[in-house]
């Protein structure tokens, strides 16, 4: 059956390092829109503090409840984020859906850090590095809880490509659950297309639908610098779009884009990449048999 795609903005960034995330989706929206007839779009921004978990809570609810409501219209949500907080909606959304199906969710998490401190491991206290523990049913009550109480992810379910960055206290905890991980030292421009689309059949195969979750700065350092927290090292843009030519995309549910920052983006190289990214997205989307 023929999905449309809704593109949902989560206008979140000071949640992150650096500001400038929040302006994302709009960015990008326009841009697809200079170039496309018709771009379904809304976008929903975050304008309380970080640290407030009540008005957070009440931010992931729109975007989750949004969400949830598109899935059961057979409506693809492709998200544009936002710093990576914006993955406690999007997910806690994908999620509720699946869930209320008698599902479970899978993921495959591409990015450079682990985002799985808890409140208590982090340093910095930014939300950004903590979304996949409170995918899982770790962290703040007010945002393991969105739109239902059951965690959003099992162990089992969550796959990560290119980390090269992460504390402690997040590998021991990955480590711990016996999450599988995909270092960047084990990967390379060859190698990663076998690998993610392995994965991929795997995991779908294992719970039936399967969501993607790209950080920018999981990809190549060199080639995309419009990151907040960029590190050495990361597979190219092609290569990615390389492996997600070799998923069955009727079996993915959901596909998120985050970390993007269009004011360190100066020569807009990173901007070019995710629009293109976002139309193949589309393309392949809405031509699925």
């Amino acid at each position: 059956m023929t999905r449309n795609v809704k593109f949902i903005g989560s206008a979140i960034g000071n949640c992150g390092r650096v500001l400038g995330c929040e302006s994302a989706p709009y960015y990008l929206i326009n841009a697809l829109a200079e170039e496309d007839d018709f771009v379904d779009c809304c976008s929903y921004a975050y304008k309380g503090h970080k640290h407030d978990q009540f008005a957070l809570r009440n931010y992931f609810i729109k975007v989750a409840s949004h969400i949830s409501f598109m899935l059961n219209k057979n409506t693809f949500p492709v998200l544009l984020g936002g710093d990576h907080s914006c993955a406690i909606g999007t997910w806690s959304g994908v999620g509720d859906y699946i869930l209320s199906q008698g599902e479970e969710l899978s993921m495959i998490w591409i990015d450079a850090h682990m985002d799985a401190h808890r409140p208590e491991t982090s340093q910095s206290g930014n939300l950004h590095g903590m979304p996949v523990s409170h995918l899982l049913g770790y962290g703040h009550p007010e945002l393991t809880s969105i739109l239902t109480k059951t965690p959003k992810l099992k162990p089992e379910n969550l796959v990560y490509f290119g980390i090269r960055s992460y504390e402690p206290e997040e590998k021991e905890f990955i480590d711990k659950l016996g999450i599988k991980v995909y270092y960047q030292d084990q990967l390379n421009e060859e190698n990663f297309i076998k690998l993610f689309a392995s994965e991929f059949e795997r995991l779908s195969k294992q719970t039936k639908h399967v969501g993607i979750s790209l950080d920018l700065d999981g990809l190549s350092a060199t080639e995309f610098t419009a990151v907040g927290t960029p590190e050495e090292g990361g597979v190219s843009g092609e290569t990615f779009i390389k492996a997600l030519d070799q998923i069955d995309f009727d079996k993915l549910i959901a596909f998120e884009i985050s970390e993007y920052n269009p004011k360190l983006d100066y020569e807009r190289k990173s901007l070019a990449y995710m629009i293109h990214l976002i139309k193949y997205l589309r393309h392949r989307i809405e031509n699925v048999n």
